[in-house]
């Protein structure tokens, strides 16, 4: 996808169509547990819909190829996806940000 313009990225996103039910609209998927092995593994890759719900691939993938990255992550919120970077900050690792921001982030 790297040659393609990115409104053509986000039109081939949208008319995708689903492997498995050759749906021309992606799917959505109210689960939100999913189904253990005997061995009490998850190997259809899907443990919880919060982590990793299949409704978001088309949207986190077209994101991923439109920012040129390897994976892209999304959250239900900015508060999520900002606590979600700092938590996974090592201790003497530091930030830089902006003065004027969402206040909840200045504690």
């Amino acid at each position: 996808m790297a040659n393609l313009s990115p409104e053509t990225i986000a039109a081939q996103t949208v008319g995708g169509v689903d492997e498995g039910t050759g749906a021309i609209i992606p799917p959505l998927y109210p689960s939100t547990t999913y189904q253990r092995d005997k061995d009490l593994g998850y190997s259809h890759g899907r443990c919880y819909s919060r982590a990793d719900n299949p409704t978001y691939d088309a949207a986190a993938d077209m994101l991923t190829a439109l920012e040129g990255g390897a994976q892209s992550l999304l959250f239900a919120s900015g508060m999520a996806a900002a606590t979600a970077v700092f938590q996974a900050l090592k201790p003497g690792d530091h930030v830089i940000a902006p003065k004027v921001m969402y206040w909840a982030l200045r504690s």
